[in-house]
């Protein structure tokens, strides 16, 4: 059974490190102005400390954030869950319902507004920045009262999430269609997959080069040396040894 690892944004109870520059006047010196300790809503962190700067150069005064909070009550990783539910097949209600449980309580309303703002970012990041090498995978999901396939693609040099669809990766042509824009959009040039004949028949048609992830090829191999331990053990045990292999 495939499996897919989404990564949310972590979250720091406190910051790290200082501010680099102001963000009124990109300002490099400032005086500490104060610290306070805010309420937040996440699945983990129920408070983190912030602190108050004033820039030197401007006079004015800005709060700087922990990493993956914003003024918003609800952390970064708390929203992009919310809107990772809903792109799933939840519902609002149905999200906000989950959300509550963990417990968080969030109103399907701020939810809906939290897929909005994320669909206007996704629209005014026109310019893709070039990937080489992106690893696809597909899985099942329950949405909308069945299982619904969705397909993954992630930038393999970063480890970062680059498209998520619905789309059945067993067909070919609805792999192509969803794959060419990411193609010439981002410059790809390679796919690691799975062992599909589909992912292989999509390589060819877009002239992509293509190598099965080293999971599978492991699985392939294990498979193999435990079918040939039931015919051919004296066979086996000499390659076991020689390569210093084992099966379970």
């Amino acid at each position: 059974m495939a499996i897919v690892v989404l990564k949310l944004p972590d979250v720091k109870r406190k910051t790290e490190a200082r501010p680099s520059k102001c963000p009124y006047c990109a300002g490099e010196t400032f005086q500490r102005w104060g610290a306070v300790n805010k309420p937040v809503k996440d699945v983990r962190v129920r408070n983190v400390k912030l602190y108050r700067y004033r820039c030197c150069d401007c006079q004015r005064t800005f709060r700087h954030y922990p990493v993956g909070n914003t003024r918003a009550d609800q952390t970064e990783r708390l929203r992009l869950f919310a809107i990772l539910l809903w792109t799933l097949g939840l519902s609002l209600r149905a999200s906000s319902l989950i959300l509550s449980g963990l417990p968080v309580l969030i109103s399907f309303m701020t939810i809906w507004r939290d897929v909005q703002a994320e669909a206007q970012q996704l629209q005014k990041r026109k310019q893709w920045k070039p990937v080489r090498v992106v690893g696809l995978d597909g899985a099942y999901v329950l949405g909308w009262g069945e299982k619904q396939p969705v397909l993954v693609a992630v930038d393999l040099g970063t480890g970062e999430p680059l498209a998520l669809s619905y789309v059945n990766e067993h067909d070919p042509q609805a792999v192509r269609r969803w794959l060419e824009p990411l193609v010439q959009q981002h410059g790809i040039t390679v796919i690691v997959t799975d062992d599909l004949f589909s992912y292989k028949v999509v390589a060819e048609k877009l002239q992509l080069g293509h190598q099965v992830c080293q999971f599978h090829v492991r699985r392939w191999v294990g498979k193999t040396l435990k079918d040939l331990q039931a015919t051919l053990p004296v066979l086996f045990s000499n390659i076991m040894t020689q390569h210093g292999l084992q099966t379970s």
